[in-house]
């Protein structure tokens, strides 16, 4: 993941509630699609194939702090593709939109629905059940993605 932006936002709702509105938020999102997704270890990874700039990873955390959900966001550039000047600065607005809206999805002035989804990783179209969240998915980008995870402290 090139040219990381990383976000840590504490809000009201339990943990269980705040990953199931970022679960909603990337899955009412029309560019968005989900990579990896363990519910019970709240841990998610989503690719963003934007139109006018390179494609971006998100990882997506939640933790609980206190009874309530504490949101950890990276967005970073896919690997896969080219350098470009403005990465970071396009990985900065994107995991900024992210966060407000899970914000507004939690506070319900912008509901974000979630449909269940089984915990499950991606290999090439296929999906592998995700045992352990413990445990890397094999997700078929060509990168670790759990190293990433540092990030989220």
């Amino acid at each position: 993941m090139r040219a990381p932006h990383e976000i840590t936002q504490p809000l009201p709702s339990p943990a269980d509630a705040v990953f199931d509105n970022a679960l909603g938020v990337v899955q009412n999102t029309k560019n968005l699609q989900i990579l990896a997704v363990h519910t019970q270890g709240r841990k998610l990874v989503a690719l963003e194939k934007a139109k006018m700039s390179n494609p971006k990873i998100y990882v997506v955390g939640v933790d609980d702090a206190e009874g309530k959900g504490q949101l950890h966001v990276v967005v970073g550039s896919d690997p896969r593709t080219r350098k470009a000047l403005m990465d970071g600065k396009f990985n900065k607005t994107a995991a900024e939109k992210y966060v407000a809206a899970v914000e507004a999805a939690a506070s319900g002035s912008a509901p974000a629905p979630s449909t269940p989804v089984a915990n499950h990783y991606m290999q090439k179209k296929n999906q592998i059940p995700w045992e352990d969240a413990n445990v890397e998915p094999e997700i078929d980008l060509g990168f670790s993605w759990l190293g990433l995870v540092a990030h989220m402290h």
